[in-house]
């Protein structure tokens, strides 16, 4: 079993969500993760999945240019079919509270839904940290521009890191199941 972290970060903020997702998804017993850029990918390793689950930081409220690019290059599988019936999951950063971070997710299942994937929701008990950081579109994280360049690179709060972690676990279980029946 495999699951591809797939992430489109233009700062390095996504990136750092997306471990955390792979973090989780390296919890199930048995999951083989490949944590990766959707720059250093080929599109055509993502056939041997069992689950994709990939992210991108926000651009005007949508996924940004690199994962749009990404996209681009799934036309092949689309037309295969080789992405149907996979499990998958998004994740999404934004630099500020209204930047749109639930369209970003909502734009990042429309390929998957194109591909006949299986979307896993974020949804779970409500606890302090779900009600405050929760999203059930995927994992999400709200991560202020660094005042300067040279400031060290603001990271996602505990809360988000959290439930991404539990969110990646959930999508691999996901998968993990369906592929025990």
């Amino acid at each position: 079993m495999q699951t591809f972290v797939l992430y489109a970060s233009m700062n390095g903020h996504t990136e750092v969500l997306a471990s955390a997702v792979a973090d989780g998804a390296k919890k199930v017993e048995g999951m083989d993760v490949v944590l990766s850029s959707v720059e250093d990918i080929n599109p055509d390793s993502l056939k041997e999945a069992s689950a994709i689950i990939w992210g991108s930081s926000g651009y005007f409220g949508e996924p940004n240019p690199k994962m749009a690019d990404f996209f681009s290059k799934l036309g092949g599988l689309w037309f295969s079919g080789a992405l149907q019936g996979k499990v998958g999951g998004v994740f999404a950063t934004t630099s500020t509270q209204h930047g749109g971070v639930e369209n970003i997710c909502r734009a990042l299942q429309t390929p998957m839904q194109h591909h006949g994937m299986i979307f896993v929701s974020n949804t779970g008990p409500l606890d302090e940290d779900r009600v405050k950081f929760g999203n059930p579109y995927g994992a999400t994280a709200v991560i202020p521009v660094e005042a300067s360049p040279d400031s060290p690179m603001n990271k996602p709060v505990e809360g988000e890191m959290k439930l991404a972690e539990e969110y990646g676990m959930r999508v691999a279980e996901t998968a993990a199941k369906l592929l025990q029946q």
